[in-house]
């Protein structure tokens, strides 16, 4: 496991097998302020860039997978 890149207000971490680990604030109305997650089996991320962190495709913190709806990019190690 590659070690956790701080994006913003969030952490990164790419794992070896091209999933990530995601640590954000919730979006507001989420039960929990701040939460953890990891990405669905099978979903995969390429690093376009080390230092500062790219990444490919955007991350989203699915609804329908129990998540607080949060999406964006994580380019030039900034969340937009």
């Amino acid at each position: 496991m590659s070690a956790w890149v701080d994006v913003g207000t969030q952490r990164v971490q790419v794992r070896d097998d091209g999933g990530i680990l995601w640590e954000h604030d919730t979006l507001p109305g989420y039960r929990v302020p701040r939460h953890q997650v990891s990405s669905k089996a099978g979903a995969r991320w390429t690093v376009l860039s080390v230092e500062p962190l790219t990444l490919t495709p955007s991350l989203h913190c699915d609804r329908k997978l129990g998540g607080c709806g949060l999406h964006g990019h994580v380019l030039g190690g900034r969340w937009s």
